[in-house]
């Protein structure tokens, strides 16, 4: 028959036992000889007022569980820096379960065989017991996995209308300003058709295609087109067309896939004791399975 220790204990252990895992879940029975009393710290005043239900804060004290047997699910967790964490939760008759809380912060190396004073979990009790660890391959499966993988694709986007209106603005004032330009001698001393200046090839206003027509014209240009642009002007703004870049896209698609699975079993029982008195045994069991690939084809 298996011994069960107190969970929190066993659990203390495995956690030493399995160094580097974040979380560890067991499920057990909890079987309790005399009555048992653990220590409990208070939660800190500042980290309950920031909970809804702060007025449940939980207050420093003890916590007992009386004789009997129990299912108890454990789990076992790292909290920040180098405190651990030990969350005991007996079943209470479909009430609601005693949780037992235990913090400690002191690495323990044990092996399949270990021994935990009561100084390292700050409790009344030693825990002594054993820990079995037993891993199991699945025979080799394959099959199809869903998967995604990018393609470069060329997107395109039309221009708005907010922006073919502002172009063909920018575009009739900029004519205007030709227009103007073309129609006036160069000011300044030595400049085109100024004082001490030369005549140059801009003595004034000139035909041309920059200066004022000399009368009604039957050209393209004669004032307000009745063209495509939006409104009066000498030039019709241009017609505006999609922008386009390239860019990454996902796509979702399958993968042919050889695989197997991984269980990690550890199964532990143990017994909580204080001057050679077993106080509780407990015995429980964590398992954890993982999927681990031999092959991999592309994503299509």
């Amino acid at each position: 028959m298996k011994r069960r220790v107190l969970a929190e204990a066993g659990v203390l252990a495995l956690m030493m036992f399995l160094v580097g895992c974040d979380e560890i879940k067991f499920n057990g029975t909890l079987n309790v000889r005399e009555m048992m009393t653990f220590a409990q710290e208070g939660e800190d005043p500042y980290t309950c007022q920031q909970k809804p239900d702060w007025y449940n804060c939980k207050p420093a004290g003890n916590v007992t569980v009386n004789p009997g047997q129990f299912a108890t699910k454990i789990t076992l967790g790292m909290a920040s820096g180098s405190e651990k964490s030990i969350k005991m939760e007996v079943s209470n008759n479909g009430n609601n379960p005693t949780v037992v809380e235990i913090k400690f912060d002191k690495n323990i190396e044990t092996g399949d065989h270990f021994l935990i004073t009561a100084a390292q979990i700050k409790q009344a009790y030693d825990l002594a017991g054993d820990i079995a660890t037993r891993v199991d391959n699945s025979p080799e499966q394959s099959g199809q996995d869903s998967c995604t993988y990018q393609v470069q694709e060329m997107v395109c986007r039309g221009v708005s209308a907010k922006n073919y209106e502002a172009d063909a603005r920018v575009l009739t004032d900029l004519t205007a300003q030709v227009e103007a330009l073309g129609g006036k001698p160069f000011p300044g001393p030595g400049g085109h058709g100024g004082p001490g200046g030369h005549p140059g090839p801009f003595p004034g206003p000139q035909p041309g295609p920059f200066g004022p027509p000399p009368g009604p014209h039957p050209g393209p240009y004669p004032g307000p087109h009745p063209g495509p642009g939006p409104g009066p002007g000498p030039y019709p703004p241009p017609h505006p067309g999609p922008v386009c870049h390239p860019q990454w896209v996902t796509r979702y698609g399958y993968q042919y896939v050889r695989f197997y699975y991984e269980t990690t079993t550890k199964d532990i029982a143990a017994r909580f004791v204080q001057a050679d008195k077993t106080f509780a045994d407990y015995a429980g069991t964590s398992s954890t399975s993982k999927k681990v690939y031999t092959y991999r084809d592309a994503c299509r």
